[in-house]
């Protein structure tokens, strides 16, 4: 299928890097990681191979420049003193995560769970995306244990993703972000009775 050039590109073939970062997600929904090559992803975005190969040597590195440069920065884990408080501080930053070009690159993992295993593009997102951020939720349940605010067993791992979940559940299912009382319902009626909290 041929593309057309975007808008923004150069006569020199040079094109801003959001552009690039938007062909790559949308050649990961057509094609997949195994079907996305540099020539496919330069026809999209409207510029030359070689300007491609001159600022991303390989497939991989172009593909994690792209999901990194949808998503939001990575902030520190919330600490407000409330382990409820910083846990919907925690799940509206995956909201805001879940919007516009962030959405896309998840609806890209989304695309690629068929053969998740050993799959570089799946590995790539859980370790540079997803997993940061459940570390992010395992440290405010953490602090809340500490704090005796909800059960120190219940500070693990599997409590941690299981609000993510929940969420990418909903925009796989549902092609948006939950809204605000979604998200306060995973939180006041599965995460925090999961922990114990009083």
């Amino acid at each position: 299928m041929e593309h057309r050039p975007r808008a923004g590109a150069t006569r020199r073939g040079r094109v801003p890097d959001q552009v690039v970062h938007r062909a790559v997600l949308e050649e990961l929904l057509s094609v997949g990681y195994a079907g996305l090559t540099l020539d496919r992803v330069a026809q999209r975005a409207g510029t030359a191979r070689a300007t491609l190969y001159r600022r991303w040597p390989d497939k991989r590195r172009l593909i994690a420049d792209a999901v990194a440069g949808a998503l939001p920065p990575l902030e520190a884990p919330p600490d407000t003193g409330d382990v409820r408080e910083d846990l919907l501080i925690c799940f509206e930053r995956m909201h805001d995560l879940l919007g516009a070009a962030g959405r896309l690159a998840v609806q890209a993992v989304g695309a690629e769970l068929h053969d998740a295993t050993g799959n570089a593009f799946t590995d790539l997102v859980r370790e540079q995306v997803l997993e940061p951020r459940v570390q992010a939720i395992l440290d405010v349940l953490l602090r809340g244990a500490a704090r005796g605010q909800i059960r120190t067993e219940a500070a693990v791992p599997v409590l941690a993703r299981t609000g993510p979940a929940l969420l990418l559940q909903h925009l796989l299912m549902y092609g948006r972000p939950p809204h605000r009382a979604l998200i306060e319902e995973v939180v006041d009626r599965v995460i925090l009775p999961a922990a114990g909290a009083g």
